[in-house]
């Protein structure tokens, strides 16, 4: 009945856990099959550590998961910021939100993230909410009218990359991954301005559907885990009593047998009745093999126990094997939440840690720190002539090349949609344009080739150094309108704004 139990609970278990990690479904499994083939249960032993290690590992991960997810909305409404022609009472409102103290959980952090994407619908029709509902309800939204005149194509261009960028950065899988690779999909291609609101309302929706599902699994999850470990222990401690139990019972038996040996030995010395004697004699080695049949039966008892302990000794090796693979995987795990996928470069949450440490450092030692915005040219008629396809391949191509003309202590990271960023630490300031026009120079040679057509693709870059009384967005805002001065002059350019 308790094998039974036990059964029933990992199947459950194994099925909540369903999708989690491929590794953990086929752990599961295994766990399942050893505690059908084992009548003792010795084998669920073999399994406490390495889930006690993945318990411990996922908390950290969904804490990592929550500062990650801070980060993007800080970072996302930053952006929205910096916007021009923002609506006062709107540019007030978003002020107020980004001084708030960041969400203590994933719920509150999903009502952030449902407020900013508001404030991006409203910044979309061009005008602030009216009404009182509260930040974050939808009925804000159903309030607001459009006015004739919706976005220019700038404002439009740096919302649909903002959307990109905060699909690319969310790992969610199955349906809701789906959705939003579509949704991305669909901003490649081209959006019309009236139809960015509702797609706007859609990420939100989905996002929310992809946060609820994994905290839901996630708390099912590890619910479900604790209480398997703790019967996992159980079964261990009763294991322990069991040897302490044979122990006592083998120092009580060879008391016994003493005993009766002792007590044999005064009845020779002190008997005279040889027949009384014999019958005495006889009376006792009865007594004696009966104390030695039930050592012998402690002896297999023992026997046996250890068989166990050796089976547990080589599976709790393997497991510390398996625990050692598992570590490994969750740091890489941990690690991809840093990189674009498509790019294999750092991805934006990546530059605002290495942007805050490289701010630290330059405030600290007083070295010269240069950031350039890279923005590829003309990048949506690449996806509109050639299919967006040929516009991921082209990233990948073009993040390689800048990646291989880069110092060891640079730090480049894709921004969002066409746009990259580079951190230049401890350079002079007539040092600045050579290494940039070579970037820019390398990646206009490139061979492209899309559908049999040689293709030239070209970069414009907007550079910056830090300021004595500079903040990040301050030098971002200088390297941004550097930029749009060599898109508009051109493109093709590097521009530097001092």
């Amino acid at each position: 009945m308790e094998k039974k139990a036990i059964s029933q609970l990992i199947s459950r278990l194994s099925k909540i856990c369903y999708g989690l990690d491929e590794q953990l479904d086929q752990k599961l499994q295994q766990l399942i099959e050893d505690v059908e083939q084992n009548d003792d249960l010795s084998a669920i032993s073999q399994y406490q550590n390495e889930l006690d290690g993945l318990f411990k590992q996922h908390g950290e991960t969904l804490k990592t998961l929550l500062a990650h997810n801070q980060r993007i909305i800080k970072s996302s409404g930053e952006s929205l910021k910096r916007i021009n022609g923002l609506p006062p009472q709107l540019r007030r409102k978003l002020t107020d939100f980004l001084e708030q103290e960041p969400a203590y959980s994933h719920g509150d952090n999903q009502q952030r993230l449902e407020q900013l994407l508001n404030y991006y619908y409203q910044a979309l029709l061009n005008k602030p909410a009216f009404g009182g509902a509260p930040a974050g309800s939808t009925d804000n939204v159903a309030s607001v009218k459009p006015k004739e005149s919706v976005l220019n194509s700038r404002l439009h261009k740096r919302i649909c990359d903002d959307l990109q960028r905060l699909i690319t950065e969310l790992d969610y899988s199955g349906d809701v991954g789906t959705k939003l690779g579509q949704v991305r999909s669909d901003l490649l291609v081209g959006v019309e301005p009236d139809e960015l609101p509702s797609m706007c309302i859609k990420v939100i929706q989905l996002v929310i559907e992809g946060s609820r599902e994994e905290r839901k699994a996630s708390q099912e999850f590890l619910y479900s885990l604790n209480e398997s470990l703790g019967g996992v222990h159980d079964q261990f401690n009763d294991s322990l009593s069991q040897s302490k139990s044979i122990h006592k019972d083998q120092k009580q038996s060879d008391g016994l047998l003493k005993s009766r040996l002792l007590e044999l030995g005064a009845e020779v010395r002190s008997s005279n009745d040889l027949d009384a004697l014999k019958n005495s004699i006889q009376s006792r080695l009865i007594q004696i093999a009966d104390v030695f049949k039930e050592k012998e039966q402690l002896e297999q008892k023992t026997t046996d126990l250890l068989e166990q302990l050796t089976n547990v000794e080589l599976k709790l090796r393997l497991v510390r094997e398996e625990t050692h693979e598992y570590k490994k995987r969750l740091n890489a795990h941990k690690h991809k939440l840093f990189i674009d996928s498509l790019t294999q470069v750092y991805n934006r949450a990546a530059l605002d840690e290495r942007l805050e440490l490289e701010y630290k450092r330059w405030k600290r030692y007083g070295y010269n720190l240069g950031m350039a915005i890279i923005d590829i040219d003309h990048f949506k008629s690449i996806n509109d002539k050639f299919g967006h396809m040929a516009g991921d391949k082209a990233l990948k191509v073009i993040a390689r090349a800048l990646q291989n003309n880069l110092r060891d202590t640079d730090f480049l990271a894709r921004f969002g949609g066409e746009e990259f960023v580079l951190l230049m630490p401890n350079i002079s300031p007539d040092a600045v344009l050579v290494p940039l026009d070579n970037i820019r120079e390398q990646i206009k040679a490139l061979p492209f080739r899309f559908k049999d057509q040689q293709v030239s693709i070209t970069v414009s870059i907007g550079a910056t150094l830090f300021k004595e009384s500079d903040k990040p967005l301050d030098a971002f805002e200088r390297a941004d309108q550097a930029l749009y001065e060599s898109k508009s002059s051109g493109r093709d350019k590097v521009n530097i704004i001092s």
